[in-house]
């Protein structure tokens, strides 16, 4: 129901109204409706990018931009499940299995992590392929996140797809090399 229809409504049973159009009543509460309709869809997209599970723009756009950056190189369910990700982590969560979790906020989904308690390190080994931007926000986050007593060794290994494509080599050439997964992975 529309602003107009709502007041017209409310107002018609006290009978003291001409409702006809082109009467100065009704073009009265056009010119209020028209604003209050606007107003309503305002409202309304400011209540869906309030939440993170229904906002589409600047909802997400602003909490990503709290964090470091837009990551805008990734679907929106993506984005979401990253924000989502990132604000179920709390001040208990310094384990591995936390960190696997944090990993996976902003996108990273294969990954080694090694740590030796010992010597107060630990080494993140980031597979994929991330530009150079993506790549220092990647390793900024992790500074971000970790404990100041450890020391962290954070390599983005493999070859990226870019990489591989420069090399202008067809399927054929490629598979007639006969490697397996793992030799691509260690090029």
């Amino acid at each position: 129901m529309t602003a107009l229809q709502s007041m017209i409504s409310k107002l018609e049973p006290l009978g003291v109204y001409n409702f006809e159009e082109g009467s100065n009543i009704y073009n009265e509460l056009c010119a209020y409706a028209a604003a209050l309709d606007v107003h309503r869809e305002n409202i309304d997209n400011a209540l869906r990018e309030s939440f993170i599970s229904t906002s589409e723009s600047y909802g997400i756009l602003n909490r990503e931009k709290v964090i470091g950056d837009s990551r805008d190189s990734y679907t929106l369910a993506e984005r979401r499940n990253m924000l989502i990700l990132r604000k179920c982590l709390s001040e208990r969560d310094f384990t591995v299995a936390a960190f696997a979790e944090f990993m996976e906020s902003f996108g990273v989904n294969s990954y080694r992590i090694t740590e030796i308690p010992s010597q107060y390190s630990i080494t993140v080994k980031i597979e994929g392929s991330y530009s150079a931007k993506d790549a220092a926000w990647i390793r900024n986050q992790i500074a971000l996140v970790l404990p100041a007593h450890l020391n962290a060794y954070i390599y983005f290994g493999g070859i990226a797809w870019a990489q591989l494509d420069a090399y202008e080599d067809s399927f054929s050439e490629i598979d007639a090399l006969d490697r397996t997964w793992q030799t691509f992975d260690n090029i």
